[in-house]
């Protein structure tokens, strides 16, 4: 089973314009979901999935620097992106995961990726039933879920939002939600999405980043000694999904 990684990324963004490729010690974060994906030892390879927009050539640039591959497809339609990506990659499953989660840990990664195959499911993700932090978003679509959204929803949210048509129909798929074993961090955000986040997140990497990829463990820690960290952004509500588009 080929499996493939696909980061969903856009310099627009409504509350932090160009967030995927903002500085985190130096170097930009999309960079640093890179080298996130480089530990992942349960996938075969990955690659960035932008739109056509002029302002996305800079995200082309970035991956070309780093010998990583850039699909070009379209702007609001995100689905079909990743259909179009499917088609030039052939994955028999596909991770989705997003630009602006610079944070996120590849073993939690690998392990929504070992649950989706032991179950033989459709889908597979640990943002359902939230027990891990904002941030560490992964899901795991097999290709035959993926096309049959495609075909089945014309619908501009299903098409925007790329798994939400599965997630509303859990009759038509087999669906696993992955849980964090430990104490609930669901409240939590470390992704990026608001200029608060972005302190937040940047203020982690200056206490914690030394070249290697930040767990999780380590960021709760910190949390946990110096939790006026945590004020920088807890007041910040999330996005509604059909308000969010990669």
């Amino acid at each position: 089973m080929r499996t493939i990684a696909l980061i969903a990324a856009r310099m627009g963004s409504e509350r932090l314009p160009g967030k995927v490729l903002k500085p985190l010690s130096g170097i930009p974060s999309m960079v640093h979901i890179f080298n996130i994906l480089n530990e992942v030892k349960n996938i075969d390879g990955y690659a960035v999935v932008t739109s056509v927009l002029e302002e996305d050539d800079e995200i082309e640039k970035i991956c070309s620097i780093h010998g990583v591959k850039c699909i070009r497809g379209s702007v609001h339609d995100v689905l079909d992106r990743f259909r179009l990506a499917a088609g030039l990659l052939m994955p028999d499953i596909i991770v989705r995961v997003t630009g602006d989660d610079p944070l996120m840990d590849p073993e939690i990664i690998e392990k929504v990726i070992s649950e989706h195959l032991a179950g033989d499911n459709d889908y597979t993700s640990n943002i359902e039933e939230r027990t891990y932090p904002r941030g560490m978003d992964t899901e795991v679509i097999n290709l035959s879920a993926l096309e049959k959204c495609w075909r089945e929803s014309s619908d501009k949210d299903d098409h925007e939002h790329v798994t939400l048509y599965i997630r509303r129909n859990p009759d038509k798929f087999k669906i696993k939600s992955v849980k964090r074993n430990g104490s609930y961090a669901g409240d939590l955000r470390l992704c990026l999405d608001t200029e608060e986040d972005y302190l937040l997140v940047k203020k982690i990497y200056e206490k914690l980043y030394s070249g290697k990829v930040i767990k999780l463990d380590a960021v709760l820690n910190l949390l946990e000694k110096e939790p006026e960290l945590r004020q920088i952004n807890e007041h910040i509500q999330q996005k509604k999904v059909k308000d969010k588009i990669f």
